[in-house]
């Protein structure tokens, strides 16, 4: 029971569907580069561009992930509080 109305998600649960999501987009960019038939420099860029994309996307998932372990129970600990949010 979380003390919320019906219907209302937990903001933890969302950040963790939202990286899920970024993780599953970063592989899926990834297998569609690789899946190309294309040689040659400007190729190569390209790839260099989606890994680049791919790298931000997973970065981006970890601060998700982070943020909604901080909202499972980080708040409370003097330690945590601060570390990730202004308060």
């Amino acid at each position: 029971m979380s003390g919320r109305p019906e219907g209302v998600r937990d903001p933890a649960d969302g950040l963790r569907t939202h990286a899920a999501v970024l993780r599953e987009r970063a592989e899926r960019l990834r297998g569609a580069c690789a899946a190309l038939d294309w040689k040659g420099p400007q190729a190569d860029a390209f790839r260099a561009r989606v890994e680049e994309l791919a790298l931000r996307c997973g970065r981006a998932a970890e601060g998700l992930a982070l943020s909604a372990a901080e909202l499972d129970g980080g708040e409370d600990r003097p330690e945590r509080r601060g570390r990730y949010f202004m308060r």
